[in-house]
């Protein structure tokens, strides 16, 4: 049971990821948290993570270019939050974990499906828009959570659709890449992760390709509905195993 809960939640994880370019961790913990501890699943996931970035970015025509500076108050503030995140790695329980992400979802995904408007959201500035990467980095340390919050924040700023795809790829991606840098040196990388990270490289890349090419065949609405309702459905899960 442990082996196949991770290979299908690599599998889902690895198609919605290629699909709207994050929420990898999110899909896949809602997987492995029931047979795997948050010190094991967070550096597998990030790692995962990384690799299907890698694999659907390989796979997709290349994108119209866009100022950088869209994405530096994102990445800067949000490395500065990776060491804490990956700090409370280490002290935080398995139930308080899935209790918080359930809560998350369950929050999160109902606020995006009606997409509020706030004009004066739509207005901050890269000073509020470096709070939320500094808050992403953390939720990117603890678990590769990086895209959630930033993905619910440029939903609120209404910017174009190419915007916030440009955005959440760079951001996630450095993030990512940065997170699992701290992992190795405070060694939470090890020789024993080696099975689970040779799975990863064999699950992910397809379904990765699939959800890439998927993309651009599905309607933006559409697109956020198959989105938001996995991790809905996911959110009530880890809650509901709270209460057993």
């Amino acid at each position: 049971m442990t082996w196949l809960l991770f290979i299908l939640g690599a599998i889902v994880a690895g198609f919605v990821q290629g699909l709207t370019g994050f929420a990898f961790a999110l899909i896949a913990m809602s997987f492995w948290v029931w047979v795997l501890s948050p010190q094991i699943a967070a550096p597998l996931v990030v790692f995962a993570s990384v690799w299907s970035h890698i694999i659907s970015l390989s796979n997709e025509p290349k994108q119209v270019h866009l100022n950088k500076s869209l994405v530096l108050p994102y990445l800067i503030a949000g490395m500065i939050g990776v060491p804490l995140g990956s700090y409370l790695l280490h002290i935080i329980q398995a139930d308080t974990f899935k209790l918080i992400l359930g809560l998350f979802l369950i929050v999160w995904c109902p606020m995006m499906l009606f997409n509020p408007q706030f004009p004066r959201l739509q207005q901050a500035g890269k000073f509020a828009d470096s709070w939320v990467g500094f808050i992403g980095g953390i939720l990117g340390g603890l678990g590769g959570f990086c895209g959630a919050l930033p993905s619910a924040w440029l939903m609120l700023k209404n910017l174009s659709k190419q915007e916030q795809r440009y955005i959440l790829r760079h951001f996630n991606f450095g993030i990512q890449v940065f997170t699992l840098l701290a992992y190795l040196v405070q060694g939470t990388l090890d020789i024993q992760l080696l099975p689970y990270l040779l799975i990863l490289l064999i699950f992910v890349s397809f379904p990765a390709i699939l959800g890439a090419k998927l993309f651009y065949k599905i309607s933006e609405k559409q697109f956020k509905h198959i989105v938001l309702s996995l991790l809905f459905s996911s959110g009530c899960f880890l809650m509901f195993s709270n209460l057993l």
